[in-house]
């Protein structure tokens, strides 16, 4: 199927314990909603939320002209679901699949004033996933906040020792992302810690980025897309041990 820019999208984030799905059409969106996991993992309701969100908004699976997936770094069991369910239906359907940078998403929800975000996740061990990101316009009224180098595995107090050499930059460097709390008592009082609402990533989110990545011809191959992992589970390593 050839990608159409005011087709259907479909926007899929399952890279931590709420996921959700979104809608859009035409550049806009439709509906972002929760799974209802209800203790359940996001294997079990995944393809019913996307069925029960197509159906409620008028629309089949055969109309979709695009699917965006979150890709990580994240929930190794997560991700793993969200990227087969957008590989499976991709190859079903002969829709293109574009993979998302979960922390871009993230990054991408910060406010218009912020001009440089570090995006944190919990890396386990005691250690963090720390992302940079900065906004290809300024961050006027876009979702597109490109990564600046690699995501890298640090300690919280590397990382604050770090952003304490960025005291005087003006506006300051934002910090955000789910592992952002843990923080909240060692920042140096420089850094900006974005509110809470910003921390998550969101399949809407997931969605527009998804569509400027395919105006960009940046698709994802679904035999060989695979999700973003920084490293190995705890299970494998014991496994290798």
């Amino acid at each position: 199927m050839t990608y159409q820019a005011n087709g259907l999208t479909l926007g899929l984030e399952t890279s931590g314990p709420v996921g959700t799905v979104a809608l859009r059409r035409d550049r806009c969106l439709v509906e972002c909603v929760r799974l209802e996991t209800d203790g359940r993992r996001h294997a079990q309701t995944l393809a019913a939320e996307v069925d029960r969100l197509l159906r409620s908004n008028g629309q089949s699976a055969q109309e979709l002209n695009l699917i965006a997936v979150s890709i990580g770094p994240g929930s190794f069991t997560g991700l793993r679901v969200g990227v087969v369910f957008a590989k499976t239906l991709g190859y079903a359907l002969g829709c293109q699949v574009v993979a998302v940078d979960t922390f871009c998403a993230i990054a991408a929800n910060s406010p218009s004033d912020v001009s440089e975000v570090v995006v944190l996740a919990d890396a386990q061990r005691g250690e963090l996933f720390a992302g940079r990101y900065m906004p290809s316009n300024g961050g006027v009224q876009s979702a597109t906040w490109p990564r600046c180098g690699e995501i890298a595995i640090v300690s919280a107090a590397d990382l604050c020792q770090q952003l304490a050499q960025h005291n005087h930059s003006v506006p300051p460097i934002a910090v955000s992302g789910p592992a952002a709390e843990s923080l909240s008592t060692m920042l140096p009082s420089s850094v900006r810690l974005l509110d809470s609402s910003c921390w998550i990533p969101r399949a809407d989110v997931v969605a527009q980025l998804g569509e400027e990545q395919a105006e960009r011809n940046e698709f994802a191959k679904p035999w060989t897309l695979e999700p973003f992992y920084l490293r190995r589970s705890a299970a494998e390593e014991k496994a290798n041990m």
